[in-house]
């Protein structure tokens, strides 16, 4: 019966992207974008569709919906007035690129960087590349192939010769750099970029300098498309960073927490407390679970977080069921037993965070997408009443029916235990209370 579930499965996403590859056919007169990565790629999707949309009709992936379906509902909303159509595209596993590219036959790919995800499926970091390159060996006679070249693994790719490249960096080849780089918060992310001669300064609203990667290509596409380096700029400028994904936000008690619960990845954990160490503020609190994509046990990642987080933080919080090895690696490398705490489950994490947090406090907000500690932010300006240690749904705790009215899902066969399980507790009370008095204790 699996096998006939997942055989059917497999037979819907072929139609489903040959129904799009058709369509995509029809729609001609559109210039597809497609940006893959291993991480910053819906950033860099957003930038690029907020510089393209100043002055051409732009249609976009909406939010991360990256994969099978995503990819199938963006192409399937182009119409022919859509000047550009803006695809991100994720891979959870090889083979699916060669599928993806044959349905978008993109006009411009955009390969933003090779990273530690999926490390089940991918096993080496070449392997990752290998599989992401397929979407430029995929472009249409004449497109453009716009590829990082600080990323040692994307600047490896050789695109195919009917293509023209277009590098984004700081190296020698590349048509696109960043110089005076500058992001300390409560500074944002500043830059001069300089794309074929011309020069403009660019202030954005990230915050972080390994989001300059996810900004040049929209500067890049910006330049191709017609549009003044400083119109693309000023774009840029009004553009707010993605929920989860370092983004800043003020607490109505005045502190200031950074969300960064929505990759978990461990390339990205360093890029993350490099910011929050470089920040300027009154206190310092670091709130971690765990990371993904690690090929070291339990207790030696919590512990290399925990004396990394005493070189960035002034108080920790570790939560989740290995928290007492990052509470060790900490207080191990000088931190102050006090100011470390250790929560298995994530209400009294959330209940220590509330009377904890002083004003200008600044927080660090950091984990895997399947803790779900959006809870630890809601709490904070709206009642939460789902605090379950598990949970396996794929969307985000913000948009989730279960947030204020908690229910236990219950499949049909626990239902009918469920069922059995009360009858016979009703039983053994009404057969209690109609025992004779005086027949012992035999109940």
């Amino acid at each position: 019966m699996n096998d006939i579930k997942l055989r059917y499965k497999e037979l819907r996403r072929e139609a489903m992207l040959a129904v799009a590859g058709l369509w995509r056919r029809l729609m001609f007169r559109t210039t597809f974008i497609a940006i893959t990565g291993s991480v910053g790629k819906t950033s860099c999707k957003e930038a690029i569709a907020e510089v393209l949309s100043t002055r051409y009709p732009t249609l976009r992936t909406r939010g991360g919906n990256n994969h099978f379906r995503g990819v199938f509902r963006t192409i399937l909303r182009v119409r022919p007035w859509h000047r550009y159509c803006v695809i991100e595209i994720g891979l959870d596993r090889p083979g699916q690129m060669q599928r993806f590219a044959r349905a978008v036959r993109p006009d411009i790919a955009v390969f933003v960087s090779v990273a530690r995800t999926h490390t089940m499926m991918f096993k080496t970091l070449e392997n990752t590349a290998r599989e992401k390159s397929l979407l430029v060996s995929a472009l249409r006679p004449g497109g453009v192939a716009v590829l990082n070249d600080e990323n040692p693994y994307v600047a490896a790719v050789t695109p195919p010769d009917y293509v023209k490249t277009v590098y984004f960096g700081s190296t020698a080849r590349s048509r696109c750099k960043a110089s005076n780089i500058s992001s300390r918060w409560p500074s944002r992310l500043s830059f001069r970029a300089e794309v074929d001669g011309e020069v403009a300064d660019v202030q954005t609203r990230f915050l972080g300098e390994h989001w300059v990667n996810s900004i040049l290509p929209a500067l890049a596409i910006g330049k191709l498309a017609g549009i003044p380096l400083a119109s693309a700029a000023e774009a840029l400028s009004r553009y707010e960073p993605l929920s989860m994904r370092m983004a800043p936000v003020r607490l109505p008690n005045g502190a200031t927490m950074i969300r960064d619960e929505r990759n978990g990845s461990v390339d990205t954990m360093e890029a993350a407390l490099k910011v929050f160490g470089d920040a300027t503020a009154a206190r310092k609190l670091l709130v971690l679970t765990d990371v993904s994509d690690s090929t070291q046990k339990p207790r030696q990642r919590l512990a290399r977080m925990g004396r990394r987080a005493a070189e960035v933080a002034d108080a920790v919080m570790f939560v989740g069921e290995h928290c007492e090895h990052g509470v060790r690696g900490a207080i191990e490398a000088g931190m102050r037993p006090d100011q470390v705490w250790s929560f298995y489950n994530m209400q009294d994490a959330a209940e220590h965070l509330r009377s904890e947090l002083r004003e200008d406090d600044l927080v660090l907000l950091r984990g895997r997408r399947v803790d779900h500690m959006q809870r630890l932010y809601l709490n904070l300006v709206r009642d939460v009443r789902c605090w379950r240690n598990t949970c396996s749904k794929p969307i985000h705790c913000e948009v989730c029916w279960e947030l204020a009215h908690p229910r236990r899902p219950r499949t049909w066969q626990e239902s009918r235990r469920a069922r059995l399980i009360d009858k016979l507790a009703r039983v053994a009370e009404l057969r209690y209370r109609l025992a004779p008095i005086g027949k012992g204790d035999r109940y």
